[in-house]
C-alpha cells in the first residue's frame, strides 16, 4: 500500500465518516482512547484500564467535548440519546462483544463500527485482541481465541508478517442504521480463553501529536459546538 493509498484509506476511516453527519446531530465516541473522533459531541472510555495499560502507551484524550468515564458494557445513557455513535477498534477487546453491541445499538439511532479483519489476527495475532472477526452477508462474526491457538500463531506470524500488508482491506468498516447483526462463536472453556495480559506499559514521553493536532484543526473548521442535554443521561 503506496502512502497515497493509505492517506486515501486513513479518510475514508477517521475523516469522512464525520462529514456524514449533520451539524446538528448529537453524536458519541465509544472507546475514544488516545485517538478521538473529530466529530464527537460526547467521548466515552473507561479509566479504570489506565493510560499505561494500553500498548500504545499514550493517553486517553479527556478534554475534548465532554468525556464520560464509562466502560461500553454498560452505557449511562437512555435509549436513543444520541442520533449517531462512532466505535473504532474497540469490540475486538471486550470479553462480551455481543452485550456490547446491543448497548451501541440501544443508546444510539445509527453510527459507524470498525474491527479488525480477522484475516490480520490469523497472521500476526494482537496480544490485547479476544477475538477473529469476519464478516459475511452484513452479519458480524466473533470467534473466540484461544490461548494455545493465540500462541500458535504468534509464534509463526513472524514469518508471514509481510502478507498483512498485501491485504486490501484489513479492517471491517461498517455504517448501520437501527440494528447490528452478530453472531458470537464461543465454545471454550474458561480456563482455555485467551485474555490480554494485565501488565503496565511505561508511558510515552510527551510528544507532538499529530492526530490530536489534526483533530482540533478539524474541529476548529467544520464542528458545530452544542449544549450537552442533561436529559439523555440515565442518571
Amino acid at each position: 500500500m503506496n502512502i497515497i493509498s493509505k492517506l486515501h484509506f486513513f479518510y475514508q476511516r477517521k475523516i469522512e465518516p464525520g462529514f456524514r453527519i449533520d451539524k446538528d446531530a448529537l453524536v458519541v465516541d465509544i472507546g475514544s482512547g488516545d485517538k478521538p473522533f473529530w466529530r464527537a459531541d460526547v467521548y466515552v472510555d473507561s479509566l479504570s484500564f489506565g493510560n499505561v495499560q494500553r500498548t500504545t502507551r499514550s493517553q486517553t484524550i479527556h478534554d475534548i467535548g465532554t468525556f464520560v468515564d464509562a466502560k461500553v458494557e454498560k452505557l449511562p445513557f437512555k435509549d436513543n440519546a444520541f442520533d449517531f455513535s462512532f466505535c473504532s477498534h474497540l469490540l475486538e477487546h471486550v470479553p462480551d462483544p455481543k452485550k456490547a453491541i446491543k448497548e451501541i445499538t440501544r443508546i444510539s439511532k445509527a453510527g459507524y463500527i470498525e474491527v479488525p479483519n480477522g484475516v490480520i489476527e490469523t497472521i500476526q495475532p494482537f496480544d490485547s485482541h479476544l477475538w477473529f472477526i469476519f464478516e459475511k452477508k452484513d452479519v458480524l462474526f466473533f470467534n473466540r481465541k484461544s490461548k494455545e491457538m493465540h500462541e500458535v500463531l504468534n509464534q509463526n506470524g513472524i514469518n508471514y508478517s509481510n502478507v498483512i500488508h498485501t491485504i486490501e482491506k484489513p479492517f471491517i468498516r461498517k455504517y448501520w442504521k437501527k440494528n447490528i447483526q452478530v453472531e458470537v462463536l464461543d465454545t471454550y472453556k474458561e480456563s482455555e480463553k485467551f485474555y490480554a495480559d494485565n501488565k503496565k506499559h511505561a508511558p510515552k514521553e510527551k510528544t507532538v501529536n499529530v492526530y490530536l493536532t489534526l483533530v482540533k484543526l478539524m474541529r476548529i473548521l467544520w464542528y458545530k459546538e452544542k449544549q450537552i442535554p442533561k436529559r439523555i443521561y440515565t442518571k
